[in-house]
């Protein structure tokens, strides 16, 4: 996984740096100092440069992205018209990929660093030891997740009333 990006080692060593902008991800805005470093312990930090693909429609995955510094730009391919269109516009504690994480399936949309990112990994391997060794802190994961997406989807569904997002899926 993101062998070609330079590794930056485990997530418990940037404790600190996440702690730093904690009120800025909605993942983590109701976890303790404890928890958030307990769960860093569970992820992997890497470094991206610009214009770089991050997660490509279609592809593979298990795993979550955590956005630690710089940006990410979110696109959907567009069957109706040539090429993609632009969706969203990530930062500094959004979170990618929390679908593919919980159901294994590809990739629904590519994101693209709009600048030098710095991001963490966590992975399903990851999320099933976590709760094989810590439980509430595995189910409390869980539940943020579920409520992530699901904000997220009642976005998608307010921004397109006419059912018109459908054909975005």
């Amino acid at each position: 996984m993101y062998s070609d990006l330079i590794h930056l080692g485990g997530a418990d060593k940037y404790v600190d740096e996440v702690l730093e902008i904690i009120n800025s991800i909605k993942l983590l805005d109701d976890f303790s100092a404890d928890e958030v470093r307990y769960l860093c312990a569970y992820m992997q930090c890497y470094a991206a440069p610009r214009d770089y693909s991050l997660l490509v429609e279609g592809a593979g995955g298990d795993y979550l992205l955590l956005i630690l510094s710089g940006g990410v730009d979110v696109y959907k391919n567009d069957a109706s018209a040539e090429g993609r269109h632009m969706v969203a516009r990530l930062g500094i504690g959004d979170t990618i990929g929390e679908m593919s994480l919980i159901d294994g399936y590809p990739r629904s949309a590519t994101c693209v660093t709009t600048h030098p990112t710095d991001f963490a990994v966590f992975s399903r391997s990851s999320m099933q030891e976590l709760l094989v060794n810590m439980p509430k802190l595995g189910n409390k994961i869980l539940i943020k997740l579920l409520q992530l997406m699901t904000e997220r989807l009642r976005d998608t569904s307010n921004r397109y009333p006419d059912g018109a997002f459908f054909s975005l899926v």
